[in-house]
């Protein structure tokens, strides 16, 4: 994924939100624990740039 304005330079602290199957494979994988929400069990990350990667499994 590349995020970008077509105008003048990206914002910094943007939000991605990516729904998946297993939020928990993800969180092991870099190393963080999961938070659970009314609405999904998620892990936040942020990439170099400061840009905020939410990922997770909505609850049943």
């Amino acid at each position: 994924m590349f995020l970008l304005e077509h105008e003048g330079v990206p914002r910094h602290d943007t939000l991605v939100y990516h729904r998946v199957r297993d939020v928990d494979v993800i969180a092991s994988e870099f190393g963080v624990k999961t938070k659970d929400a009314p609405w999904a069990r998620k892990i936040e990350l942020r990439d170099p740039d400061g840009n905020r990667l939410r990922i997770g499994t909505p609850t049943e």
